[in-house]
């Protein structure tokens, strides 16, 4: 039996090849104007810190300015929430935390949007390890020490965050479980005050990304006890894993990455992708953000979107075992 092609069948099969060459097309000649990356933190953070070398890589290699524009608020929503209502365009794109992605479904009971649905993964730029930090004067020179002190010592040590919700809070709430402690959250509006708090001594250990430490820790103006990664940060060699101070089981790592509209091309995507892990793998940049503790990855988007679900699964448990909600 002969079968014989369908002529409605070959127009759809042109038009398909017609649109992903057009499709090809729009995403060889992106960027044609400057891009913003919406930051949903405030500058002199960890995002900023990362995200300003990147964003200058950028500009440099693809010939078009990118922008950093800072839109703090509602733990990280409101930012975000103004990069899933712009065209899906290529030309607004989200740089954020991790904790902000998987931890505020959890937290809030009305989420403005579905990070699942509305979101397009392009890539995790970084993954760094939290370090646990306390303040010289706290009584503790190992992580032990300071279990102790705790435990006899019931409600009298207190840890900042860079407010509910964030991946200080909830790292401190993971650490508080996992020993049964009495320790007493102090929370601020956002990273630095609160690490600028322990700093001063008017709070006395935060769990913290590593690399807005780095320098304090060198100059022993903070203590670091220990570093959540399976094994030991080549930037802080000296300091034991939680698992080599103890305490086996705490997983707490800061990550930053870039998000698209849902509806942006799988082409424009790809090209941000491409050009994103070219810049971090650019030796000067590299050097200059493994310098400052920085754990550069630069993953698929389907890894980085595996990545966010199995984050969001174990922020989810802590939340619900702490019974903690922001409205």
């Amino acid at each position: 039996m002969v079968m014989r092609s369908c002529p409605g069948l070959r127009v759809i099969a042109a038009l398909g090849m017609s649109m992903a060459v057009a499709s090809s097309a729009i995403g060889q000649g992106y960027p044609v104007k400057p891009v913003r990356f919406i930051s949903t933190y405030a500058a002199g953070g960890p995002v900023d810190l990362t995200g300003r070398p990147v964003v200058q890589g950028l500009t440099e290699l693809l010939g078009q300015q990118f922008i950093i524009e800072h839109r703090p608020g509602a733990n990280g929503n409101i930012g975000a929430l103004a990069v899933v209502k712009s065209a899906p365009d290529g030309y607004t794109i989200l740089i954020t935390s991790t904790s902000q992605l998987t931890i505020n479904p959890s937290l809030y009971s009305d989420m403005p949007f579905d990070t699942a649905k509305d979101l397009a993964p392009i890539t995790l730029i970084s993954m760094t390890p939290t370090v646990l930090i306390t303040h010289p004067s706290v009584k503790a020179g190992s992580l032990k020490e300071l279990l102790a002190y705790a435990r006899a010592n019931a409600g009298r040590l207190r840890y900042a965050s860079a407010g509910n919700g964030s991946i200080n809070h909830l790292s401190g709430e993971l650490f508080k479980m996992m020993e049964k402690l009495d320790i007493t959250h102090i929370p601020y509006k956002g990273g630095g005050p609160a690490l600028t708090a322990v700093v001063a001594g008017e709070v006395d250990m935060m769990i913290i990304s590593i690399p807005t430490t780095l320098p304090l820790i060198k100059e022993a103006r903070l203590k670091a006890l220990a570093v959540s990664a399976p094994a030991r940060y080549r930037s802080l060699p000296d300091v034991p894993t939680m698992g080599e101070a103890g305490m086996a089981g705490f997983e707490s790592s800061a990550g930053i990455g870039l998000l698209a509209p849902a509806a942006t091309s799988k082409a424009i995507v790809s090209r941000l992708h491409a050009s994103t892990v070219k810049v971090i793998n650019t030796p000067d940049i590299r050097q200059r953000l493994l310098s400052q503790g920085v754990e550069l990855i630069g993953n698929s988007p389907e890894e980085f979107n595996g990545v966010i679900r199995e984050e969001s699964a174990k922020w989810d448990k802590v939340v619900r075992a702490g019974n903690i909600k922001l409205d």
